[in-house]
């Protein structure tokens, strides 16, 4: 895309996402809110600076960091966002002295009572998008095949209660996509920006029905790419639920596609579907559904679980098949944990390819949180088949973590990570990586905290020799 149409399409976008920011914020300041500035140093050694499978070259980098947080809520507005740059230096290989930055931002606002809202989420990071692309141990600058993103989407929508007997919502929301060359580390491909309309009315049932509940589901997503490629997705859906007993309900499911998309067979993957199963809830702790039927041309299977197997244990699981975009997979990551809080959302479970996919996405999470000690262990199976070539790939990514509260001022964290590519699109291609860190942080007071941590990867891109890094850093940071 031409520099001059990127920084138009990018400057209207954040136009519209700073007012919706703008306005919570103006309306945050007169309730709570809170906005903590931070500068930061850190000392790292390496010794892989290159991220380099046949050359590794030990080195120092010295890193300053500066940034926010924000966030604000009153009985309108929802406000949380944050902001860093870091600039990297290193001692030997200058030519990756550079900057990197993220933002991410999540607010939403009441316009009229009750009625109408707005909700907007920003994220720009650096990210590697890639198997070919440059990974390191830790964050900073990198060699190769780097990118930026920005992500986006605003969404105003209005809400209608009709008489108790339903509740009805009309949104729209309007997405961007766009990609950027970071300041050190250029990508080799030319990945193309993407921008979504989607327009959607939804019907649930209302507080009127003691037992049985429905929802009916009607929308439109129209997204073009500036390489020309259309994406078009009209879906109906109607879902319906009725206990049986206290311990189970029977569910279904029937609605209609109806894709129009270039380079696909759209009339295999289009038509009306269907699906019925259980939901079991036999107490506060469990909720459990599954449900067995036919989309998008073959047999579909639904999973969304949620246990408490005891006060301090959390477990979720779910399953689901999708047609999506490329960019739509980004516009779906998480950005709030469990707490409402801001994480960095994970871009990077798959290879970012620029096409319409099907896919078959399990997640499994568990969290424990006991006395000083909590524990975290996800996983992420995704099947896709790449629509335009009927190829695939599938991915397998476990992720593990444990913390502990030492002393009052003092905390260990450990974290583990573990990815294969299980089936690619090539012959012989794909990766296996892992990841381990270790971490010790403690608090001097009045916002002034120092961590030391050490952290090790291995990839093997399964073509060529192992990339093997290690790398320990020691950093301070000051909140104002």
């Amino acid at each position: 895309m031409p520099t001059a149409r990127l920084k138009k399409r990018l400057s209207c976008y954040l136009m519209m996402t700073v007012g919706v920011y703008g306005a919570s914020f103006s309306q945050a300041v007169a309730g709570e809110w809170d906005f903590s500035p931070f500068v930061g140093v850190s000392e790292q050694f390496t010794d892989n600076a290159r991220s380099s499978t046949t050359n590794k070259e030990s080195d120092f980098i010295t890193s300053v960091d500066l940034g926010f947080t924000l966030s604000g809520e009153t009985r309108k507005t929802e406000l949380t966002t944050s902001y860093s740059i870091s600039q990297d230096y290193y001692a030997r290989n200058h030519d990756l002295d550079g900057y990197r930055q993220n933002f991410l931002g999540s607010g939403s606002i009441e316009l009229i009572d009750e009625s109408f809202f707005v909700d907007a989420r920003v994220t720009f990071t650096e990210e590697n998008l890639g198997e070919t692309g440059s990974t390191s141990a830790t964050d900073r600058t990198q060699a190769s095949d780097r990118t930026q993103v920005f992500n986006g989407q605003i969404s105003p929508y209005y809400v209608q209660d009709f008489g108790g007997w339903a509740t009805g919502v009309a949104r729209y929301s309007y997405s961007e996509t766009i990609f950027k060359e970071p300041d050190v580390g250029a990508s080799t491909t030319d990945t193309p920006d993407r921008n979504s309309n989607e327009f959607r009315l939804t019907l649930d049932s209302g507080r009127r029905f003691a037992r049985l509940s429905w929802s009916a589901d009607t929308g439109i997503i129209k997204s073009e790419s500036d390489d020309g490629d259309n994406f078009e997705h009209f879906s109906s859906i109607g879902t319906a639920q009725l206990p049986i007993n206290r311990l189970f309900s029977i569910i279904g499911t029937v609605g209609y596609d109806d894709f129009d998309a270039d380079n696909i067979d759209n009339e295999e993957i289009s038509g009306a579907f269907g699906g019925a199963g259980i939901r079991l809830h036999p107490s506060s702790r469990t909720d459990a559904s599954f449900q067995i039927g036919y989309r998008f041309g073959e047999p579909v299977f639904d999973m969304d679980v949620q246990y408490a197997p005891t006060s301090a244990d959390q477990l979720s699981a779910t399953y689901r098949v999708s047609v999506q975009t490329a960019d739509q997979s980004l516009a779906n990551t998480r950005l709030l944990d469990d707490n409402g809080d801001l994480i960095k959302p994970n871009f990077s479970v798959t290879d970012y390819v620029d096409d319409v996919t099907k896919s078959n996405n399990l997640e499994v999470r568990w969290t424990r949180t006991r006395g000083r000690n909590n524990y975290g262990l996800s996983g992420n199976y995704i099947e896709r088949e790449f629509l335009s070539d009927n190829t695939d790939d599938t991915t397998l990514s476990i992720s593990g973590n444990f913390g502990r509260r030492l002393t009052p001022r003092a905390d260990l964290s450990l974290t583990t990570g573990y990815s294969e590519t299980l089936d690619t699109r090539t012959s012989g291609s794909g990766e296996i990586s892992y990841e381990v860190g270790a971490t010790y942080s403690y608090d001097f007071g009045r916002g002034f905290t120092g961590n030391v941590s050490y952290n090790f990867l291995n990839r093997d891109n399964k073509v060529g020799e192992d990339l093997t890094e290690n790398a320990l850093s020691v950093s301070f940071r000051k909140n104002f």
